[in-house]
């Protein structure tokens, strides 16, 4: 079920961009919250079963990663770049620094520090929902460290969680710092790994991981109940990423610990990252041939069409080579 979860949250990523919203709340928002503990419920799974421990672990799981992320993120930046260079859609600039930044992902989440157009124009940014790689990214750098410390486990979390408080009660940006930097977002990574944790018993934190993502569930039910009694929610995105850990959570859980075998999961979960990456090469491009009219359905018909196939097209020729190249 996780390969028909990930593509739901593709989905509603997909929709967001063309501004469709669901009582006023942004769905891409709840879905890349709900990413994120998925990330972390993800590498636990590497870290433990399938990279062997000894020498050369950290290198191998990092290595792994790169595998998994770039080379379809590459194919459709390249394929982005060549519309772009072709058609001058977007008055696009291109300089070496904004390629090296495009294409090294990492530091996309940073936007505002290197450039404020990255969520509006294609003058910068390739993919634009590629911010939140760079964040996954540099919670992989993390994740290891605290799957080995206990102690830099708790450290983290509690700092990361009082940033995000201090995002969501607009004490500082609540944009950056409540959902799209690293430390206001990096204990929903380790809530992933202790409900994967928690249910193996993999090491000695067994009672951390088992109790942290629900007392962070009810901690977050709580401060919610009390934001909409005292109107204290910012206006950047506090409700769907409490939505989004409020339904993440208990939905991971569900899900790994009662799986259901459908057809085509894999399927659909590989198809999910390439939808998620080249949706806004379709938007643009459909705005571009004069195609991208009023009708809203027609429009999400159209791109999700155009996003599967170049997905498929991703994965029958780029990542089914890679797969081979990183499970080996």
């Amino acid at each position: 079920m996780f390969g028909y979860l990930r593509f739901a949250l593709a989905f509603f990523v997909l929709i967001s961009h063309v501004h469709v919203r669901f009582f006023g709340l942004n769905p891409g928002v709840i879905a890349v919250v709900i990413f994120y503990i998925l990330a972390g419920h993800v590498v636990v799974h590497l870290w433990e079963d399938v990279i062997p421990d000894g020498r050369g672990k950290l290198l191998k799981f990092y290595r792994d990663r790169i595998l998994r992320i770039y080379p379809l993120y590459l194919y459709v930046a390249v394929l982005t770049l060549l519309f772009l260079s072709i058609t001058g859609y977007g008055e696009p600039r291109f300089s070496p620094s904004g390629l090296i930044e495009n294409f090294s992902i990492v530091p996309l989440n940073l936007y505002m520090v290197l450039d404020s157009t990255v969520l509006t124009t294609p003058s910068w940014c390739l993919i634009p929902p590629a911010w939140s790689l760079g964040a996954e990214l540099q919670a992989y750098l993390l994740l290891p460290l605290v799957f080995l410390s206990k102690s830099l486990k708790i450290v983290l979390v509690a700092a990361s969680l009082s940033v995000y408080m201090l995002a969501n009660l607009s004490i500082i940006h609540p944009d950056y710092f409540g959902y799209r930097l690293l430390p206001g977002v990096f204990f929903m990574f380790v809530a992933g790994s202790s409900l994967r944790l928690a249910r193996d018993t993999y090491d000695n934190n067994g009672l951390f991981d088992r109790c942290y993502p629900w007392v962070l569930w009810v901690s977050i039910a709580a401060m919610g109940l009390v934001s909409i009694q005292k109107g204290l929610f910012s206006p950047a995105y506090t409700k769907e990423t409490y939505i989004g850990l409020l339904a993440g959570i208990p939905l991971v859980y569900i899900l790994d610990r009662f799986p259901l075998k459908l057809r085509g999961n894999a399927l659909a979960g590989a198809l999910s990252y390439g939808v998620f990456l080249s949706h806004f090469f379709m938007i643009w491009w459909l705005d571009y041939t004069g195609f991208f009219i009023n009708n809203r359905v027609v429009c999400v018909f159209a791109i999700t069409l155009g996003s599967l196939a170049i997905s498929f097209v991703g994965i029958t020729f780029v990542e089914r080579y890679v797969d081979t190249v990183r499970k080996n």
